[in-house]
């Protein structure tokens, strides 16, 4: 919580906590200045034997700097993310004379995305070297929503890494043993969460604040300086203090992990079926045909079958994925193996399509191996006339959250990735334990799975978003204005992203004739230097030529996103190609006469927390990505039904309610007390500000101007929710028009709090500054 006093700063047990002046997750800059240096420098500082960092660890600074700070991290944790940001002050604040910042990799088992985001990362820094993974790690931390193959690759390749050797590395795991013997050496020195962080061998636990680094890091500078003057050479400095500090403060033996014990409702609706339909053990995968982390751990489930005999069962869910383009041809004809010749022609299906590659050519092969009518099979597959089958599995996954693969759920209990046998096995035996108490107290074992299932948790609903109506201003395909549904795609030229997902979406209004209309908001992201002009130009194009003028150049821009068809000489190429005055263009260029109309769009998904792209606001509910057509068909079909309001904890960028950790949206209730106070507010965030959005690129007098001004508005009378709208820095702020909700006294942040108890309710205070920028507040209790 953005003025809570305390809350918790690192993910999985044994976290320590840290002061509420915790930075916001934001993308840190290591790659922006000095560079790892050159594997051939000399000497080489020894390894150490308390915290062993070596050359084959991703590190920024010099390799005899005084201080050397190794952090274990993991790619999916808002805690890591804010941990870096700090690491980026010290590195500016020591220099890489100074200080040595080494990466290893600590992915948790809760982040299903984590594993491969860190698999990702290794591959780059072994194919590109330390300058290219500093660029990578950077752009995982600033887009943590977006951690799946298909960005890993487009990132890599942002580092200046082959696309295709990334690829073929990536999906044959080469380098994935790195991330196990990170895990094993975190676990060795006592990691159990992250981030953790060892400072010449002083553990430090989450995701401190600078002011408690520093000192640290300071009286490490003065120990390695003692030991250079008794003669210590500098190549043994590190492991000198790292032994010595470790040996002095251990860090704290870690906790039990606390295990999730949700059972989720997880049907299995006709799905097939492998072993005892009576089985005591339901094991749910949802799994791609195609994706290289399903493949891994299909043996496992097998001899896991031969092991446990009838009392296991495996049901198997579709989840191809949308990046791999032959996962949905290869469900289609296992589908249509079963439905030729039964349930056990699926798994032999399963069995062959899990190897080897999956074009038309093989899966022919595999028809003709199967003894299926091939010419029938071929037609199934082009008809996708299985797609009823798969997107009801889509669907359920979505619900589930089971959003990469593979994902189980043994008896309703979540397992994600491809995980040893032991951590199956796990979970089987306990479960086997109360499902034999159920069939000793009278259920009968071909009830069993649906007595387990009472009570389960059903999966979250969609995502929603409250994103106003477009006007006319906004260019449009499909359906008129005013069709039941509109898509507004936010969207980026040089995104390869809003590319891909273009012929899903006419794909979309073509399967709802006169139901859906697809229109266009501009949102060029900041690692795009090409993107702006280019978003411009398409808005020139629809000045002169309307609505057929944007898509024809639109089409032109996403075919060939490099400097050759996105630059100025491209841009004007494109106008004349499609018959529009270049002269009018190039002038609209120069004077930059449509930089207003994008930056509309832009302050737009700021203020709904829109990110990355593409993001999609489907009347009022809200999908992230280039997805599939089924992700797309499914929210259409709702938006189209009955409308369902949205439940505050739906809506996106909404903090969600938690138990462990306070949210910017609500303040955590501490206990004791009885005089309870509430508030709204609006937060203007400048430049360095705490929690400010790498976007907010302001001074700090110009963030006090802009505060004043919202005073004025609000002394005239303006609505209070329409000026955290405009002007409130805080996401998910505008959804709740900036309510704080009800809070006890020393919930907030002492500055903050005393100008509140100076007003009375219904007043408004004055420009009110904390750490986090310039309030205005509005008392409401």
């Amino acid at each position: 919580m953005l003025f809570l006093g305390c809350l918790l700063a690192a993910c999985g047990p044994g976290a320590g906590t840290a002061p509420a002046a915790a930075s916001r997750p934001q993308a840190v800059d290591l790659a922006s200045s000095a560079a790892a240096p050159a594997h051939a420098a000399a000497p080489e500082p020894e390894a150490g034997a308390a915290v062993p960092v070596t050359r084959a660890d991703p590190w920024w600074g010099e390799p005899l700097a005084p201080v050397t700070l190794v952090v274990w991290g993991d790619y999916e944790c808002p805690f890591t993310s804010r941990h870096m940001a700090t690491l980026e002050q010290l590195k500016h604040a020591y220099g890489p004379d100074r200080l040595r910042v080494v990466w290893k990799h600590f992915p948790l088992p809760f982040h299903k995305n984590a594993h491969p985001a860190h698999v990702a990362a290794e591959t780059v820094f072994r194919l590109g070297g330390a300058e290219a993974f500093w660029r990578f790690h950077e752009r995982a931390f600033a887009d943590q929503r977006s951690l799946a193959p298909e960005s890993f690759e487009a990132w890599a390749a942002e580092a200046g890494v082959d696309r295709a050797a990334f690829r073929a590395s990536f999906e044959r795991q080469q380098h994935a043993a790195k991330i196990d013997q990170d895990l094993r050496a975190g676990r060795d020195v006592g990691v159990s969460g992250t981030p953790s962080t060892l400072i010449n061998g002083v553990f430090v636990s989450g995701a401190q604040p600078i002011d408690r680094l520093r000192p640290i890091l300071d009286e490490q500078l003065r120990a390695a300086e003692d030991l250079r003057r008794s003669g210590v050479p500098r190549e043994r400095i590190y492991a000198t203090l790292s032994e010595q500090n470790k040996a002095r403060a251990p860090a704290p033996p870690p906790r039990p992990a606390v295990e999730d014990t949700t059972v989720w409702k997880v049907p299995v609706d006709g799905s097939p079926i492998r072993g005892n339909p009576n089985a005591l053990v339901t094991l749910v995968m949802f799994f791609d045909l195609q994706c290289p982390f399903s493949r891994k751990v299909a043996p496992t489930i097998d001899d896991l079958l031969k092991k446990y005999g009838d009392e296991l069962r495996v049901v198997f869910k579709h989840r191809p994925l949308p990046f791999h383009l032959r996962a949905e041809p290869a469900a289609e004809l296992a589908l249509e193996a079963k439905a030729q010749r039964g349930d056990a022609a699926f798994w032999k299906a399963y069995e062959l399509l899990r190897e080897g590659p999956l074009e038309d050519a093989d899966l022919a092969a595999h028809a003709r191996s199967l003894g299926l009518d091939v010419a029938r099979a071929q037609k199934a597959v082009a008809a996708r006339r299985h797609a009823a089958r798969i997107d009801r599995d889509l669907r359920l996954a979505d619900d589930l959250e089971a959003n990469g693969t593979p994902h189980f759920f043994i008896n309703g209990r979540r397992l994600v990735g491809a995980q040893r046998a032991e951590k199956f096995e796990a979970l089987i035996e306990a479960q086997l334990e109360g499902a034999r108490a159920l069939v000793a107290e009278g259920t009968p074992r071909a009830k069993l799975y649906d007595a387990l299932q009472k009570g389960a948790k059903a999966g979250n609903p969609p995502e929603r978003i409250l994103a106003p109506a477009p006007t006319r201003d906004n260019p449009g395909k499909g359906a008129k204005p005013g069709a039941p549904v509109t898509i507004q795609m936010f969207a980026d030229f040089q995104s390869p992203f809003c590319k891909r997902v273009q012929p899903t979406l006419d794909e979309i209004i073509a399967a709802y004739p006169g139901k859906v209309r697809v229109v266009f908001r501009h949102l060029p992201l900041a690692i795009h230097t090409l993107a702006p002009l280019a978003a411009e130009a398409s808005v020139e194009a629809f000045r002169q030529k309307g609505e057929a003028g944007f898509w024809a150049m639109a089409q032109r821009l996403w075919e060939d996103q490099s400097e050759n068809g996105l630059g100025r000489a491209a841009l004007e190429r494109h106008a004349a190609a499609i018959g529009l005055d270049v002269a009018k263009l190039r002038d609209a260029l120069d004077a930059r006469a449509h930089r207003a109309a994008v930056e509309a769009d832009q302050k737009l998904a700021e203020r709904l927390d829109i990110t990355g792209t593409p993001s999609f606001a489907i009347n009022d509910y809200f999908l992230s990505g280039a997805q599939g057509t089924p992700r797309f068909r499914r929210l259409v079909d709702l938006a189209l039904g009955p409308r369902v309001p949205p439940t505050p904890e739906s809506l996106h960028g909404a903090s969600k309610p938690a138990t462990t950790q306070a949210t910017p949206a609500q303040p955590a209730q501490p206990p004791g007390g009885t005089s309870l106070m509430g508030a709204k507010h609006l937060v203007v965030m400048y430049a360095g500000s705490r929690l400010a959005p790498q976007h907010v690129v302001r001074t700090r007098d110009d963030a006090r101007a802009l505060a004043e001004e919202a005073l004025k508005k609000a002394q005239r009378g303006a609505r209070f929710e329409d000026l955290v709208a405009e002007y409130s820095d805080e996401p998910g702020s505008a959804a709740r028009g900036g309510d704080l909700g009800k809070f006890r006294k020393g919930a907030m942040v002492p500055e903050f709090e005393q100008a509140l108890e100076k007003v009375a309710v219904g007043s408004l205070s004055g420009v009110v500054e904390t750490a986090f920028g310039f309030h205005i507040i509005l008392r409401t209790q």
